[in-house]
């Protein structure tokens, strides 16, 4: 009987969201590190702040033609400047149990309360596959953040090259333990006060 058992528990356990507590992709938690850290440098530049693209050549008769000005957040120069360090953000991540999911994903560990695996082996092989998914997929990454989007992670990592599943880039629960996890004055006996 256990023979039997044993291939079917198996196979079961291959069925891609079978399993709740899987743990999400390095390649899923790298595109997700890659694509928050992009948008919160975007975001961080002021919107006025302009850049002159297209060319440079000056005609014979000195004038300049084909200049265009854009705005620098979403500018290839902006965005190229922010690809050379951003895998170092790493070493801000961990992997945590999305309760509303139950799957655990890779999350900048100011972006939740929960607990969860902060080693720097964990945070040294997320590097390794920020590095890797740049190799792979930069020109579609840089493309993409040229526009915003609604769900930047949803839309590039799950719909548009595929490496996350809706289950991966689902909402975390709200930055705030839940209120019977909290503590106040109340629950404290008045004799330990």
């Amino acid at each position: 009987m256990h023979l039997i058992t044993l291939p079917i528990i198996l196979l079961l356990l291959s069925i891609p969201g079978f399993n709740s507590a899987s743990v999400s992709s390095l390649e899923c938690g790298a595109c997700s590190l890659l694509v928050t850290h992009f948008e919160l440098k975007i975001a961080g530049v002021d919107p006025k702040k302009k850049i002159e693209v297209g060319s440079f050549r000056v005609s014979p008769t000195g004038e300049q033609k084909g200049l265009k000005e854009i705005g620098y957040a979403r500018s290839e120069s902006h965005l190229t400047e922010i690809i050379e360090h951003v895998c170092d953000e790493a070493k801000h991540y961990k992997l945590v149990v999305n309760t509303i999911t139950g799957k655990s994903v890779y999350v900048h560990k100011d972006a939740t309360y929960l607990k969860g695996d902060e080693s720097s082996k964990m945070r040294s092989r997320l590097q390794n596959a920020c590095n890797d998914f740049i190799d792979s997929h930069e020109d579609e990454l840089l493309t993409f953040l040229k526009t915003a989007h609604e769900e930047p992670v949803k839309q590039f990592c799950h719909l548009e090259v595929g490496v996350c599943s809706s289950v991966d880039v689902a909402a975390l629960p709200p930055n705030e333990p839940p209120q019977d996890e909290t503590m106040d004055l109340s629950d404290i006996p008045d004799d330990e006060l």
